[in-house]
């Protein structure tokens, strides 16, 4: 059947062995952000994707990306509690101000650290002000405006609906395109884009998109690669879970001896 959440095809069999699995944790990916110039509040920073998912590339590909709307950060001042924020965002989805849960996080680049909250599945940019406001109003302090247009590495708190599929691989019940990978130990951004180009290299349908990730559990942090693809299917999940897997035990080998 399909789980309507999702969109990831699950039968009744798998539900009933893999008990869902609610937790927190981060996510860090690489993508390039621009300053939004309009529809914001006067002399505040917003900033946009201008690619979401940058590994996921396909010539085929016809989808309107109007009907898929990218994710915003709105950037704050200062680092807060996240206790707070959270307990802030709860009250704007309550709201229904948005549709998704917002995110608390922060974006990194060469010159800055932005502290910022992350908004999804906005379908008009008309609501950003009133978001803003309703930020401003809880005791947060927005970052004044500044021009943007470059890659930047976004580290995201998130929490997270699982299902574990098999030992090491994690589904995505609230995103279907989504699955989670473990990995050993942790590896730095740019293992990962070497990584994934050489798997992608000697792959005939090479479009996905990695991040890596953290994923608490009840005996500590598990270290994650985040696969988004579109193709569901757990043949998929298992061909990428094996290579994944493969190099990058092949690359701590590599980095041991030096």
């Amino acid at each position: 059947m399909t789980d309507p959440t999702s969109g990831l095809l699950i039968n009744h069999g798998e539900m009933d062995k893999n008990e869902v699995i609610e937790t927190v944790g981060s996510i860090t990916k690489m993508e390039n952000l621009r300053a939004l110039e309009q529809d914001t509040i006067e002399n505040s920073l917003v900033l946009e994707t201008v690619d979401p998912f940058p590994g996921y590339k396909s010539e085929h590909d016809t989808t309107d990306t109007d009907k898929n709307p990218s994710s915003v950060f709105i950037t704050l001042r200062y680092r807060y509690a996240p206790e707070k924020i959270n307990r802030i965002n709860k009250e704007l989805r309550e709201n229904k101000m948005v549709i998704c849960y917002p995110s608390f996080g922060e974006i990194i680049t060469h010159n800055y650290i932005f502290p910022c909250i992350r908004i999804k599945g906005l379908e008009n940019h008309k609501i950003i002000p009133a978001i803003q406001d309703f930020y401003r109003q809880n005791d947060l302090q927005l970052l004044a405006f500044k021009n943007f247009n470059d890659s930047a590495r976004i580290k995201i708190f998130k929490t997270f609906r699982l299902i574990e599929l098999a030992k090491g691989l994690y589904r995505d019940l609230n995103d279907g395109e989504k699955f989670y990978i473990l990995i050993p130990q942790s590896i730095q951004w740019k293992q990962l884009d070497h990584i994934s180009k050489k798997i992608k290299f000697n792959l005939k349908t090479h479009n996905f998109d990695a991040a890596l990730g953290i994923i608490y559990r009840f005996c500590g942090p598990e270290n994650v690669i985040r696969i988004y693809d579109r193709d569901k299917s757990l043949r998929r999940a298992l061909q990428l879970k094996s290579l994944f897997t493969k190099e990058v035990k092949k690359d701590m080998l590599i980095s041991a001896h030096h």
